[in-house]
């Protein structure tokens, strides 16, 4: 059948609403597709700048946890720093100056004082008290005793150092013997000193049974000593440092001169000793203590060859004096000339030659430039080898006990 007119237009435009609605459907499709596709990209735009801003914000935080924890670390350290140098400091023990025997120089205890604390210890003056008396002792004797025997009575003391030595300490013996009992409840110090302070060591070693140190005074040292204006040089090559380390390490020291044949054998003992004059004012006194078991240490000032001879002949007609052994410190003066020196110690190799025990020479203690420090009332040891020429002595670190309790 042949299709009217008007059914072919219609058809036409059905067919053009269809296509129509085709092409509409299409740029639809297209718009929701570029829409749908504008959307995305601004959400992935959105996103990496998310991303983005969170990578950053995390990086940042992380730096700032870095920066953190090293200012932290560095607060931490410095604080420890702090509180390690304050703790050293609080440990060092405090200085207790104090004078015994003939007047000092107060004008260097500010000196002394400043000395010590750049060390990092405390110093103590209440010890300190002089009224001149009429002999030239820093006070009477009565005064003289009463103030030592506070401070060896004081359990707050641990070093108690002497500002300087002289003469008139051997007066104080009557009064310490008495407060024996007294002095030995007391904790146990560090006596620091030589020259007169041998009279105050020997009752401390013999009666309270207390170490004590041979070694430096206060006031003349290598710490204290300025060239060409410190008018002594007594120990000005030695450090008070030297003192303080008796407590961490053992003494060694390796140029000890043997004098005759017996000092090449070894031998071990207690030492005990000073200075020759306060040792010879005890001979045949109530005072006067001697045992099998003594290494004895002697050194002296201001005496003459001849005066040296003298005494060491003294020591060799006594009947009670037979030692382990004897070791010569410095007899000669600062001053001296080769000369000199050799004959001291001349005069010392011929008293080596008659004694029956054995003799040593070690002339870098006492009133010398060098005054190494020696622990009395301590073990000591001389070994000496048959291809040496010479011996070594050493000493154990020093300790404290309070045995005479």
């Amino acid at each position: 059948m042949k299709k009217s007119s008007v059914d072919l237009f219609r058809n036409r435009s059905s067919l053009c609403e269809v296509k129509g609605a085709r092409r509409t459907a299409t740029f639809v499709n297209m718009q929701v597709h570029e829409d749908c596709t504008h959307r995305a990209t601004q959400n992935s735009h959105h996103a990496i700048g998310f991303e983005k801003g969170s990578r950053e914000r995390l990086i940042k935080r992380k730096l700032q946890r870095s920066f953190d924890m090293k200012v932290s670390y560095i607060f931490i350290f410095l604080l420890g720093f702090i509180l390690s140098f304050e703790l050293t400091a609080q440990e060092k023990s405090t200085i207790y100056l104090i004078s015994s025997s003939s007047e000092y120089n107060e004008e260097v205890i500010p000196s002394i004082i400043t000395m010590f604390k750049e060390k990092g210890h405390p110093v103590d003056t209440r010890y300190l008290d002089q009224q001149v008396s009429d002999f030239g002792y820093v006070n009477t004797d009565k005064s003289r005793a009463k103030t030592l025997i506070n401070a060896l009575t004081d359990d707050n003391v641990k070093y108690l150092w002497f500002v300087r030595g002289g003469a008139g300490a051997l007066n104080l013996l009557p009064y310490l013997y008495a407060a024996e009992d007294k002095i030995k409840k007391s904790t146990p110090k560090i006596i620091v000193g030589f020259s007169d302070v041998t009279a105050i060591h020997y009752f401390i070693n013999r009666q309270i049974k207390w170490p004590s140190v041979h070694g430096v005074l206060a006031s003349f040292n290598k710490n204290l000593y300025v060239p060409n204006e410190t008018k002594s040089e007594i120990s000005r090559n030695s450090d008070v440092e030297d003192i303080f380390s008796l407590a961490e390490k053992e003494i060694k020291y390796r140029d000890v001169i043997p004098l005759n044949n017996q000092a090449r054998k070894n031998i071990a003992g207690k030492l005990f000793g000073g200075n020759l004059t306060l040792l010879q004012s005890l001979f045949s006194t109530k005072y006067e203590t001697v045992s099998a078991d003594d290494i004895f240490i002697v050194e002296d000032v201001g005496v003459t060859y001849r005066q040296l001879d003298r005494s060491l002949h003294q020591l060799l007609y006594k009947n009670q004096f037979k030692p382990k052994g004897i070791i010569f410190g410095q007899f000669y003066s600062l001053s001296a000339t080769d000369e000199e020196r050799l004959i001291f110690k001349t005069v010392i190799k011929d008293f080596a030659a008659k004694a029956p025990y054995p003799v040593y020479y070690y002339p870098l203690f006492g009133h010398g430039k060098t005054n190494k420090p020696l622990i009395l009332f301590n073990d000591v040891k001389i070994n000496c080898n048959k291809n040496d020429e010479y011996c070594s002595l050493t000493q154990k670190k020093m300790a404290l006990s309070n045995k005479s309790k």
